[in-house]
């Protein structure tokens, strides 16, 4: 049996996507990353990714995706096995967690451990090279679309950021942590977002944005806030941002309309596109979250938006 290490899976990560080396892991802390690869000559793969959980969550859920079909789901712990066929060129992304994971400085982030393919198989690296990185929050990340269960119910792969990547046969970066904003701290120990321009987590640097795009969708979370405090810390975010990457930034209002008037002002003032989204409605699990139905909506929505933004054409 042949063992791909972390060392190297982390070649088969897109540039600037935050996954990182770690007590013998690929790591990360967040919802939706990916990695791609190509694997001949082997009638099977076995995923070993350790489940990191807080102790009282439930266990963390991966996808994986092999020729293009469709995703399927496996829960952290014991090594899951899948058949291939000849040839597969196979996506795996972190898929559900829990707000109660750790994930900011407890490491109770997604860890992958290892794969094992058969002992003459050709692998090879297919790292992704998105059109876009999403800076966003548990909507971004694809927090309880399912249902109201944590985890089991949270679809990364198929949220609006999910949706559009199929229409647009395009791969997205996100960095979304649950529950956070401008003001408002995340899930999980996270602080508010100006600490992820530069941190992974409390402990690892970010590596640079690379992606032609970077879209913030930030801010429905900082909707119980004075207007002047949230005010105040977009103009300070938005100050960093411009120094910390080479991407064309875009603003992205939230779905719930929250800071409309406020990020169309910040648009203005850095001159950068504003994705208007109030045409978008859609069905959702709480009122806030976009359930599956919602998120295919939103998902056509956004892969229009982004095909304006980076005239690629949607399916």
């Amino acid at each position: 049996m042949q063992i791909i290490s972390p060392t190297k899976l982390m070649t088969a990560t897109s540039p600037g996507s935050r996954w990182q080396l770690q007590a013998g892991c690929l790591t990360t802390p967040l919802l939706g990353q990916t990695l791609t690869f190509t694997l001949s000559a082997s009638p099977f793969l076995i995923i070993r990714a350790p489940n990191r959980a807080h102790p009282h969550s439930p266990a963390q859920s991966w996808a994986v995706r092999i020729n293009h079909g469709p995703w399927q789901r496996f829960v952290a712990g014991a090594p899951v096995t899948f058949a291939l066929p000849a040839v597969a060129h196979v996506t795996l992304m972190t898929a559900g967690n829990c707000d109660l994971d750790q994930v900011w400085a407890g490491h109770q982030g997604f860890a992958l451990q290892a794969l094992a393919c058969a002992d003459h198989a050709q692998w090879s690296p297919q790292p992704p090279a998105p059109v876009a990185t999403i800076i966003g929050d548990s909507i971004t990340a694809g927090c309880w679309v399912a249902g109201k269960h944590a985890s089991a119910d949270y679809r990364a792969e198929s949220n609006y950021v999910g949706v559009a990547s199929d229409l647009l046969h395009q791969p997205l970066n996100r960095i979304a942590y649950s529950a956070a904003g401008f003001v408002r701290p995340g899930a999980g120990g996270v602080p508010p977002a100006l600490a992820w321009l530069t941190q992974t987590d409390a402990t690892h640097l970010a590596p640079a944005i690379q992606t032609p795009w970077l879209i913030v969708a930030l801010g429905v979370n900082d909707r119980r806030y004075p207007r002047r405090q949230v005010q105040q810390a977009m103009a300070t975010y938005f100050r960093q941002l411009a120094t910390v990457t080479t991407s064309q930034i875009a603003l992205m209002i939230p779905f719930a309309q929250t800071w409309a008037p406020e990020l169309r002002a910040f648009g203005q003032q850095f001159h950068w596109p504003v994705i208007e989204t109030a045409a978008w409605s859609a069905s959702t699990i709480d009122g806030l979250h976009p359930d599956q139905a919602g998120s295919l909506t939103l998902g056509h929505h956004f892969a229009h938006a982004l095909q304006r933004l980076v005239q690629v054409a949607p399916n």
